[in-house]
């Protein structure tokens, strides 16, 4: 019997939009899936800066979106115009635009059919492999049965995940179940000097960090929709504030909510990390991920109505001096966003679901600096990079142990977060096929504070498409699809598999040498692509190479480079006057390039067939990327044939 997709893809968050693009540019029939009315999870639904320094630590899905907004912003208002400026280089975006772009990129996907407003009612198993969905249409009555060879979660939630019955966490783990410096209960001042306060036990609960809504503001008074006083106002919610206020410890509403700039006079506003009461609300959200349908929109309403009754109580609360009050009133909601819900967003920002078991872990400890090693840890089978510092939003209200400087639970780790690798295990449930979750990932919650952020959920949604495709066309279990394919198909894609300070990552040399990075061939963020290769450490690389997938048969390094062709005389020669091979070495401790070409003779010969490339013009010595780059091509050649091989084997 056939399926109905070869893809389905649950929750059009970024993650999940990246995800089914792949599957689609793949040539797979894909069907994405998405429960609420909009699709771009938090990226259109106000969080309109992305939380990444700098687009060099993202590849693959994210820069092509961000291309894109750039585009939209150059050509709509020209290549020197503030909102160009304003857009950095396409990372800062009104949430228009980027509902706007998410749309083009999917509608231009022949095999990709969007359903929103479709919500997963049961699941089907066969001997612990997800086969099918049971869809509700909201507001229709048919129950919709669908059916895919491979099915991807991209729900912050992980709800498709727990319906299908994988195990899962949530909350905070202590500090010795994982050796997480930073673990459970903590109090820390997040300004510079990071103070870790009295009562910081690292004990572990249930709680999760904070929720809120990201707020599209403006200034700019021909553009805004004014505050209004919410129904259900409560004002003891707020009324902290007054003192905060008559102690200096908040002076204006930029104290009170981060309000930073977006084009066209727009903001991202966010918690203030700064204010005990901003616009988070801890400990009113852990009923959220285990609730029904209608406790998680009672608790989005209490969000909603605390974040509109924060902002009537900061411009009319008369208990606030006028100054304050007139200062904040300048601000309202950008009267041409969220136009169908009253110009607020739709989306609460589920900062943390559900976080599953998977076939690795991913903790503090995996975006830290790797004890003995100049970068965080290595992982072979590396899938995305990750850029964003450590942290978490609070987790209780205000208390007497944070001395009006720090909420339980407030933490952020910039000054010890590295790049680093994410490992494709943190998608595979333990024990559960037909299933990849790239969104809800395996890790704890220290190590979910860094990869929570789009752009890593989108470099993990377009791998899990591709993982998918590889499943599909190999006909093998998903946690058995050969890594290497899956690390060639992504580097093919532009997307970034380790990250190295002094490297063009989209050329080939920059691709050689993430994968070899990704084996363990660099220990720092540096390459030094263009010194010249040592000869042990080109041995070295050989050594690892064979170890690899494709390599098996790759010979090692001529034992001389004083080799003669073929017909060549070789005597007289007095072996015992020569000075000996470890003398030599020592002596010659750089590849030639003699050295270096007859091994690509042979190589090429044995391996590939190919003729030996002219080198007549290169330069006389051997970089560490040119290697690199020859060593990878091999290897890529000989695995043409792996997936079969690899499906052959299972068979």
């Amino acid at each position: 019997m056939g399926q109905d997709y070869d893809v389905i893809v649950y929750g059009a968050t970024p993650g999940g939009i990246a995800a089914a693009i792949s599957t689609a540019r793949k040539g797979r029939r894909t069907l994405l899936l998405e429960p609420s009315a909009y699709i771009g999870g938090m990226m259109t639904s106000g969080l309109g800066r992305t939380d990444i320094d700098d687009l060099k630590a993202s590849g693959a899905i994210y820069r092509e979106f961000a291309d894109k907004v750039l585009k939209h912003y150059s050509e709509s208002y020209g290549l020197h115009s503030s909102q160009v400026k304003d857009c950095n280089k396409g990372m800062y975006f009104e949430p228009s635009v980027a509902r706007m772009i998410f749309w083009e990129m999917t509608d231009v996907e022949q095999l990709l059919e969007v359903k929103c407003e479709h919500e997963i009612a049961s699941v089907a198993m066969e001997d612990n492999r997800l086969t099918a969905i049971r869809v509700k249409v909201i507001n229709q009555l048919p129950i919709l049965h669908r059916s895919a060879s491979v099915f991807i979660d991209c729900t912050y939630e992980g709800d498709l995940a727990a319906m299908a019955g994988v195990p899962y966490w949530s909350g905070r783990e202590s500090r010795d179940v994982w050796n997480e410096e930073y673990a459970g209960k903590i109090y820390m001042n997040f300004d510079e000097t990071k103070e870790v306060l009295p009562g910081s036990t690292g004990v572990g609960d249930h709680r999760i960090q904070a929720y809120n809504y990201r707020l599209c503001l403006t200034d700019m008074q021909d553009r805004k929709a004014e505050v209004t006083k919410p129904n259900a106002y409560r004002r003891e919610d707020y009324i902290s504030l007054v003192e905060d206020v008559a102690a200096s410890r908040v002076n204006s509403i930029r104290d009170v909510l981060n309000i930073l700039p977006v084009p066209n006079g727009k903001t991202d506003a966010n918690n203030h990390h700064y204010c005990m009461c901003s616009s988070d609300l801890p400990d009113e959200n852990g009923d959220y991920l285990e609730g029904s349908g209608e406790v998680r929109r009672s608790i989005a309403a209490r969000h909603r109505t605390y974040l509109q009754g924060l902002l009537w109580f900061l411009q009319n609360d008369e208990a606030l001096p006028a100054a304050f009050r007139i200062d904040a009133g300048r601000w309202g909601y950008a009267a041409d966003e969220f136009v169908d819900t009253d110009h607020f967003p739709p989306q609460i920002y589920v900062r943390e679901g559900r976080r599953i078991h998977g076939e690795y872990v991913f903790t503090e400890n995996d975006a830290r600096l790797a004890p003995g090693l100049g970068r965080s840890p290595i992982h072979y089978d590396s899938i995305a990079t990750g850029a964003y510092a450590i942290d978490s939003h609070a987790v209780q209200k205000r208390e007497p142990e944070g001395k009006n400087i720090a909420l339980e639970g407030f933490l952020g780790l910039g000054w010890l977060t590295e790049i680093y690798q994410i490992p494709y295990g943190v998608m595979v449930p333990r024990q559960m096929e037909g299933l990849l979750v790239p969104v809800a990932v395996s890790a704890t919650h220290m190590g979910f504070g860094t990869i929570r952020m789009e752009p890593c959920w989108m470099q993990l949604g377009y791998a899990a498409g591709i993982a998918a495709d590889l499943s599909i066309e190999g006909k093998l279990p998903l946690r058995d699809i050969p890594i290497d394919l899956l690390q060639d198909e992504l580097l093919d894609h532009n997307q970034l598999i380790t990250f190295f300070e002094d490297i063009d990552p989209l050329s080939d040399e920059g691709k050689a040498i993430q994968y070899f990075g990704a084996k363990g061939v660099f220990t720092t963020y540096k390459a030094e692509s263009d010194r010249p290769i040592r000869i042990h450490e080109a041995s070295g690389i050989l050594a690892k190479a064979r170890s690899l997938p494709g390599g098996q048969r790759m010979p090692v390094l001529p034992a001389t480079d004083r080799l003669l062709p073929t017909g060549t005389d070789m005597g007289p020669r007095f072996h015992n006057s020569e000075i000996s091979p470890e003398a030599y070495w020592k002596e010659h401790p750089y590849l030639s390039r003699v050295t270096y070409t007859n091994w690509l003779r042979v190589a090429t010969a044995q391996l590939c067939g190919e003729a030996l490339p002219d080198r007549s013009e290169e330069r006389e010595d051997v970089s560490i990327g040119e290697f690199c780059n020859r060593v990878y091509a091999i290897l890529k050649s000989q695995r043409k044939g792996l997936l079969a091989n690899a499906s052959k084997g299972r068979r």
